[in-house]
């Protein structure tokens, strides 16, 4: 009997493959929580617009083509403006897990928020950056995080009711902490956070296709048109014992509207000048772009209009310049 030298179906990276459980990812890990370099966010919210492609000046140093001139496929995303809401301070408990300890707010008046969040309406006397950073210390604390909101309004995102998400700040302790409380309740823009030339992480929820085969599912391929029953099938599911399907077994069920995260994505050009974005009749399914945005080398994963948080990469790949390409023209 000839052996089969067929590759494996699928990837076991990913279990179980179930729907995520909310539209938007959540990030538990802020690899850049380091005790060097100056504090500042480690992260930043965007909303996807859509794909265009763009000329650039290829600038590696190990292509074929550098120097010049290069088509690269490019994502847009949109990056409005995050509002400050509170900063909070993580201890590990007993078990070793991280917890917050105490958290600091901001009064802030705001109608569309108040659709999502129960907001502070009095304001309260603050904590000084001194008792802050004294009860850091007593408390042994590990990592400092801001909570904040999104303004979809001021985006082309179709919508009022912000999302809420936490973003790490770098930096020391008393670093993070003193840099934190000077832009609480404060709008932060994305260019103070992100520039061209950074490799970031995305994270965000794939487009869903609710329940397949295992065809499209796996990419099995299909039987002989002379099996019984069926063809779209994965043939034998396994062996008699033990008595059990395996999770390796290609089947039917859930098919997208995964959380994922992509390593390593280029910010080619960052800007607030929408005319040189702006496609003639608007991105498809999304319009125009109305605030400061990002152009991403590649795809990003996730629909438009969704959301996607960017983390600085937690693993950089070194082989990128350091520098953007130089863009000779946007494709509109």
């Amino acid at each position: 009997m000839a052996s089969s030298s067929t590759r494996k179906r699928g990837s076991k990276a990913f279990w179980p493959r179930v729907r995520a459980l909310k539209p938007t990812a959540v990030v538990n890990s802020w690899q850049s929580c380091k005790a060097t370099g100056e504090a500042n966010l480690l992260g930043f919210p965007a909303y996807k617009a859509g794909m265009t492609n763009v000329g650039v000046i290829d600038n590696f140093s190990h292509t074929l083509t550098k120097g010049t001139e290069i088509n690269v496929p490019v994502t847009v995303l949109e990056v409005p403006a995050v509002k400050i809401l509170s900063v909070r301070l993580f201890a590990n408990d007993e078990y070793e897990n991280l917890q917050v300890v105490k958290e600091v707010s901001a009064a802030i008046k705001d109608k569309n928020l108040a659709k999502k969040l129960d907001l502070q309406k009095k304001e309260s006397a603050a904590p000084s950056v001194e008792e802050l950073i004294e009860f850091a210390e007593s408390a042994e604390v590990r990592q400092i995080r801001v909570k904040v909101a999104t303004t979809p309004v001021e985006a082309g995102v179709s919508k009022k009711k912000p999302e809420v998400l936490e973003l790490g700040v770098s930096g020391s302790i008393q670093d993070a902490i003193t840099f934190a409380l000077s832009i609480l309740g404060n709008d932060v823009k994305a260019s103070s956070v992100l520039k061209a030339g950074q490799l970031v992480d995305s994270h965000g929820i794939t487009i869903g296709k609710g329940f397949t085969g295992a065809v499209k599912r796996f990419g099995v391929k299909l039987t002989s048109h002379k099996s019984e029953k069926t063809r779209r099938h994965a043939g034998n599911v396994g062996a008699w014992t033990p008595s059990r399907v395996l999770t390796t077994i290609p089947l039917a069920g859930q098919h997208g509207f995964h959380e994922r995260t992509e390593w390593n994505k280029w910010i080619l050009k960052i800007s607030d000048n929408v005319d040189e974005i702006n496609q003639a009749a608007g991105f498809k399914r999304y319009g125009n772009v109305k605030t400061e945005y990002l152009v991403m080398k590649g795809s990003i994963q996730g629909h438009k209009k969704r959301l996607v948080t960017l983390s600085l990469a937690a693993r950089p790949n070194k082989r990128y310049p350091k520098v953007a390409p130089e863009i000779t023209y946007i494709r509109k």
